[in-house]
């Protein structure tokens, strides 16, 4: 696996050490993710360092676009990300709201003290509101739902300003392992924007992928 040479990034790497190196055991569900070679990514612990306060307990797989933290690209913090969750979280739209609201919480509270600064993480909002999958190719996995989400919280690595994250979120559960899958498309570009499609196309190969 391939990462970012950037700085930013780098300081990322560091937190997340002693929850980043990429088990044998944990490598089946990162063999279902393919993307371009400019996209870069990282394999961490649920829960992660930087938010213990989650109750998600498990994996997570995340690819970022080559303009992650470039402020000045259409891709700029635009990324997506796989939660395997061990058996008995329940994926409700209440838990997910709570569990990624303290994720993004702690990513900023960590980055911020990285560099000796603080942030105020009580006006961090996490809202999800159900929708209907179009599944036009019959590829989701049974049972799943979909939601679209925003996240507003303050972006810690390039701006350090506020900023408003529109999430897609697909979850389900195993029927034979009892694993939860939670799949997030992220991005601040309004939905129109190609870099949705992009990630949609790489979701889809992943959905497809499960299914051989």
């Amino acid at each position: 696996m391939q990462y970012f040479n950037l700085r930013r990034f780098a300081v990322l790497l560091v937190i997340l050490s002693g929850t980043s190196t990429l088990l044998a055991a944990d490598a089946e569900l990162a063999k279902h993710i393919t993307v371009p070679t400019d996209w870069k990514g990282e394999q961490i612990s649920l829960p992660p360092s930087f938010a213990r306060e989650m109750k998600f307990k498990g994996l997570e797989e995340a690819r970022f676009s080559p303009g992650m933290f470039q402020e000045k690209s259409n891709t700029f913090f635009s990324y997506f990300f796989v939660f395997k969750i061990d058996p008995g979280s329940e994926l409700t739209q209440k838990n997910i709201e709570r569990e990624l609201l303290t994720y993004y919480q702690g990513l900023s509270r960590t980055i911020f003290n990285s560099r000796k600064a603080k942030v105020d993480t009580s006006g961090f909002s996490c809202e999800l509101k159900k929708v209907v999958p179009v599944d036009a190719q019959k590829i989701y996995p049974e049972g799943l739902t979909e939601y679209s989400a925003t996240v507003k919280w303050i972006e810690p690595f390039v701006t350090q300003k506020p900023q408003t994250l529109h999430l897609i979120i697909q979850v389900w559960t195993d029927k034979t392992t009892k694993d939860g899958y939670l799949f997030a498309c992220v991005s601040p570009q309004e939905m129109k924007a190609e870099i949705w499609q992009s990630m949609q196309n790489i979701r889809d190969s992943f959905y497809r992928s499960l299914q051989k």
